[in-house]
């Protein structure tokens, strides 16, 4: 990851998709294999001066959704790099009428001479100590199941017969597969182990109940204060001029009343007396995991 930081949000968050420190990494979540470059060095340095040319780019996948949104950064990255050829992206494979599935990306890597498919996820995970598992803030998606998902079904996607033609069509005779796998991990402190596999280049992060939360000591006086992130700002370091931060008061007030109606938990972070980011965490209902969070609207 360049020690660079950008001006521009999406700027950061390309930088961030393609090279930031992975999740979890393994033998066979080894990651996309993109290098850090001079070439996007200056490249990164171009679009922080002007973004117009990313921007469209992203403007093309019409989606308010995370994922997608952190998918069509990638698709940039590809089309981008001198030495790879995206050939293909979000490719169905059907047998019959029933969809087996979708490759994320088909690329040739020129470097290596040799096709990947590269499956991508970009997830955040808050630990629950009482079961050692780690949950998504909504409690739908859990790391362990979303593993055994991307190695034994979406990364063996082309060993079924119905993809042989799709990729043949592609002229894609042999490739290898990928997994790129990033995002954060927020622990509740003591008791809780990362999961196997995890990278320890990749801060751990932090979640605290609400109750936690207004507990903590204050920050120095001179920071510019908390922030709440909004959902598609969780990828890469937060600035403060993407948004005015709240007084301590209001902010705590907000949170307060939030998790009266059990809204999921809300992502902040503290921004130093320059606007950067030093810590993020979940700030979670008084009872989560086990409360009934509602759909949170942002």
């Amino acid at each position: 990851m360049p020690k660079q930081i950008y001006i521009h949000s999406c700027v950061r968050d390309l930088a961030w998709a393609g090279f930031s420190p992975l999740l979890i990494k393994t033998h066979r979540m080894s990651g996309a294999g993109l290098p850090w470059t001079a070439y996007w060095a200056q490249k990164l340095k171009e679009l922080d001066q002007d973004p117009a040319p990313l921007l469209e780019h992203l403007d093309k996948a019409q989606s308010n959704r995370l994922g997608i949104y952190y998918e069509s950064l990638w698709h940039y990255l590809l089309q981008e790099d001198p030495d790879t050829e995206l050939l293909a992206h979000n490719l169905p494979i059907r047998d019959e009428s029933q969809t087996i599935g979708e490759f994320d990306c088909l690329f040739y890597c020129l470097r290596r001479k040799i096709h990947v498919h590269l499956e991508l996820a970009v997830k955040f995970y808050l630990g629950v100590a009482s079961d050692n598992i780690w949950l998504g803030p909504g409690r739908q998606d859990r790391l362990d199941l979303k593993l055994e998902r991307l190695l034994q079904h979406q990364s063996q996607l082309g060993q079924h017969p119905a993809a042989r033609e799709p990729l043949l069509a592609l002229g894609i005779q042999s490739y290898e597969s990928r997994i790129d796998l990033k995002g954060y991990l927020f622990s509740p402190g003591e008791g809780m182990s990362t999961p196997q596999g995890y990278n320890p280049e990749n801060p751990l992060q932090h979640w605290h109940s609400i109750d936690q939360f207004l507990a903590l000591p204050p920050l120095p006086q001179d920071w510019i204060g908390w922030q709440k992130i909004p959902r598609k700002r969780w990828l890469s370091p937060f600035l403060a001029n993407e948004g005015k931060p709240e007084h301590w008061d209001s902010l705590s007030a907000a949170l307060e009343q939030r998790f009266v109606s059990g809204k999921r938990p809300v992502q902040v972070a503290a921004c130093d007396d320059a606007g950067v980011e030093q810590y993020r965490c979940f700030v979670t209902g008084p009872n989560w995991p086990a409360d009934n969070a509602a759909p949170s609207g942002d």
